[in-house]
């Protein structure tokens, strides 16, 4: 009976209200399952294009403080500042390599003058480059032992070879001092033995060519006087004094405002030409005859020189010849300076048989300068004490 009433209740329920894999009919509404997914999907093509620019709206937001910090810390020390041949040097390897003599001038306990460092980096690091590819012309070559005796003659160390055992404590002591100058500058250990390495391809073409200087050249004997009374009464006086016979040296201790007179009487001493650059042109220059021959000299003997004026301190300086020699021995320091002039003619004579370039500007200069002095110990330097030049810490090792 029970059964009978189900089959006619079942019999009479609304045609279309129950299909084959239709569920749930009351909360879907008779939809089937796969029209619900078409629908979604039709919706979701709908909310594509908002979807994707919302999207890109939080990228380019996150992306402007990304950029900014791209530019300001990601990119500029990867710009090339020096490039010679296939070689390039970047920003940061110009940081490195002054923070690289900026720590051994602070190790001496010798503040760093940074000045013009960062062109000065620039035009060592091409100049060594340079060097370095005109070096098989000559011969020359740099060994790794080679470098490692100038990395340690750099931290102060003299090689000791009395005995294995102080051999051994001498090794170890380098050892040391190198792994804590590493942590210093933090750099990698190739990268300062590259720093060395080129630059001792300069110093070895700087000898070679330096063999080929005369060691014997005209000098001429220089005194130097500072005045600050430059009247005519006074111009007089010293000409009357240098024309009776008197010394020169007399003369400039009476005269000159230099706080060194006493020390040092004004002399200058015995100088070949090119020491003194700035005063050649009246040390060593003659006048023209007619006929074109040599003539008398442009400051002749125990004349004074024409003044040069200092606005800084006021103060003029003049110069006096005292005595003139057509043959001299050139002494080491000053054949030093001359060596180091020879080098840099021969480099630039033979620059442009290689592809170079220099990128400095002022924004480079001063992103370089900032980064060295975020590294400096000591950020000042005093008169007294300072370097004037990487050239100066270079010279440590030689």
């Amino acid at each position: 009976m029970a059964n009978e009433q189900e089959r006619s209740t079942f019999s009479h329920a609304p045609l279309g209200t129950y299909r084959a894999g239709q569920r749930s009919i009351t909360n879907r509404r008779g939809i089937s399952r796969f029209e619900i997914m078409r629908r979604r999907e039709r919706a979701a093509l709908r909310n594509r294009p908002f979807i994707i620019a919302a999207l890109v709206f939080v990228l380019i937001v996150l992306a402007i403080p990304g950029y900014g910090f791209y530019q300001q810390y990601v990119e500029p020390p990867t710009e090339v500042a020096v490039q010679v041949e296939d070689t390039v040097y970047t920003r940061g390897d110009i940081v490195n390599y002054i923070r690289f003599f900026q720590r051994l001038s602070e190790d001496l306990g010798v503040p760093f003058e940074l000045g013009t460092s960062a062109f000065e980096a620039m035009q060592t690091l091409q100049s060594n480059e340079i060097a370095y590819h005109l070096a098989p012309r000559f011969g020359i070559t740099v060994e790794q032992h080679e470098v490692d005796a100038q990395l340690e003659s750099l931290l102060g160390f003299v090689a000791e070879t009395t005995g294995d055992a102080s051999l051994r404590e001498h090794r170890s002591n380098v050892e040391e001092a190198k792994k804590q100058f590493l942590n210093r500058i933090g750099l990698d250990e190739g990268v300062y033995r590259d720093f060395i390495r080129k630059g001792m391809f300069k110093e070895r073409l700087r000898d070679e060519l330096g063999e080929t200087l005369p060691r014997i050249q005209p000098h001429a004997e220089v005194y130097k006087i500072v005045l600050q009374d430059v009247s005519q009464a006074t111009i007089n006086r010293i000409q009357r004094d240098l024309a009776s016979g008197r010394a020169v040296g007399d003369i400039v201790v009476e005269l000159s405002e230099d706080p060194n007179v006493l020390r040092d009487r004004g002399y200058i001493g015995w100088l070949p030409e090119g020491v003194r650059t700035d005063l050649d042109s009246i040390l060593f220059a003659h006048k023209a005859n007619e006929d074109g021959s040599k003539g008398d000299r442009v400051l002749p003997l125990r004349t004074l020189s024409g003044g040069r004026y200092d606005e800084t301190t006021q103060l003029w300086t003049a110069h006096i010849v005292s005595d003139f020699t057509e043959a001299r021995e050139i002494a080491n320091d000053h054949f030093d300076v001359l060596a180091n002039l020879e080098v840099d003619r021969y480099i630039n004579e033979h620059r442009g048989e290689f592809k170079t370039a220099i990128s400095l500007n002022s924004e480079v200069y001063d992103w370089i300068n900032r980064q060295v002095r975020l590294a400096a110990i000591v950020p000042t330097a005093t008169p007294e004490t300072q370097f004037t030049s990487l050239e100066d810490l270079n010279q440590l090792g030689r």
